[in-house]
């Protein structure tokens, strides 16, 4: 039996227990202070206590406090100007003559790129001058970057014409590359030229004339020249004359002999056809930009073998092929593969529209099913 020492100390625990429990009018209470603390904005601290007055901290974006620790010019507007001629790892060569190297801030940002055309604002500096931004471009040829489908690779930027360079033979013609290149070109804002080269290894010029029928009639302007004969380039320097350009196409066509025809200086090496499959070699390994003596700037980019245009779609693609345009189909989004009363199938059977050029529509096409 518990004697009257042990039952008030039992009395004693279970008060102080029972301590923390209030009423509910008093819990109500205690809720609505804790609300009204967590609403109540927050204050300034200073050695742990609040000031007396209640000036919000507004917290400065992470991007902004960034770029603001990098040292990022306040007025990129100010700053002196020039051109890339060629891109390396970190660093990049200008049209000045000097090799300047990339702001780290924007060596780290996943949206820069920059590539042989570009204009950039730089900083003079004791050492290599420093690249603080790349200047809007006005144009571009790019393509899928082959290490990111969803990005794309700028081969050239700021172009004012882009020679889309093939040959009749050594290897064979293929118009169907030639549409590819329209419609990158199309969507980068670069007007376009055909140069058709090595015409010296055939016989029949009337045939070449009826493969570049198509782009004639689109007001594409075409050249047919021999770059080992020297014929017919004076057509093709006077429209590039004083442009920034660049010559586009399968390796082996005969790029670098071009160039090196129209700039004798510059000195670039030239490769044969492979004869076990016709294909050419690669001889430029990387883009780079010079200057010729009548003002010209050429842009001379690696062979390509393929142009993907796995980021367009089908709208895209029919509007790049303008011939289609009020050729009055039945349906105004027509996609001119089996629809009926298709007015591009009936110009194409009626021979007002090339074939060929219809063919390379489809294959395009095809190419974006997924």
């Amino acid at each position: 039996m518990a004697s009257e020492q042990d039952k008030a100390r039992m009395r004693e625990r279970a008060a102080r227990m029972m301590a923390h429990l209030v009423g509910r009018e008093e819990e109500q209470r205690r809720k609505q202070e804790s609300k009204a603390r967590r609403a109540a904005p927050q204050r300034r601290r200073r050695g742990g206590r609040s000031d007396d007055d209640d000036v919000v901290f507004e917290k400065m974006p992470r991007r902004a406090a960034a770029k603001a620790r990098a040292g990022a010019p306040a007025d990129v507007a100010a700053l002196p100007r020039a051109v890339v001629v060629a891109v390396h790892h970190g660093r990049v060569d200008l049209d000045t003559g000097a090799s300047a190297r990339i702001a780290s801030r924007l060596l780290v940002d996943p949206e820069f790129r920059v590539a042989v055309g570009d204009e950039v604002a730089f900083t003079a500096t004791e050492g290599p001058p420093r690249i603080e931004a790349v200047l809007p471009r006005r144009s571009w040829l790019s393509r899928p970057d082959p290490g990111n489908v969803h990005r794309d690779l700028v081969l050239a930027a700021n172009v004012d014409v882009a020679v889309i360079t093939v040959a009749v033979a050594d290897p064979p013609l293929r118009p169907g590359l030639i549409d590819r290149f329209l419609l990158a070109l199309a969507r980068g804002g670069v007007a376009p030229a055909i140069c058709v080269n090595k015409v010296d290894l055939v016989g029949d010029a009337a045939a070449v004339e009826r493969e570049m029928a198509p782009y004639r009639e689109l007001q594409v302007p075409v050249f047919v020249c021999s770059a080992a004969h020297g014929s017919g380039l004076e057509p093709l320097r006077a429209h590039l004359r004083g442009k920034l350009c660049v010559f586009v196409g399968h390796s082996g066509v005969g790029k670098s002999s071009l160039l090196n025809a129209l700039d004798p200086e510059g000195a670039r090496a030239v490769g044969a056809v492979r004869e076990f499959d016709g294909k050419g070699r690669h001889t430029t390994s990387w883009s780079s930009l010079r200057q010729l003596a009548d003002g010209t700037r050429v842009i001379d980019t690696p062979g390509i073998r393929a142009l993907g245009l796995e980021r367009m779609d089908s709208v895209q693609v029919r509007t790049g092929f303008a011939e289609f345009a009020g050729v009055g189909c039945r349906f105004a989004d027509c996609t001119h593969r089996d629809e009926p009363d298709c007015g591009v199938r009936a110009a194409v059977a009626a021979g007002r529209i090339s074939a060929a050029r219809y063919g390379s529509y489809l294959r395009v096409l095809q190419s974006l099913d997924p």
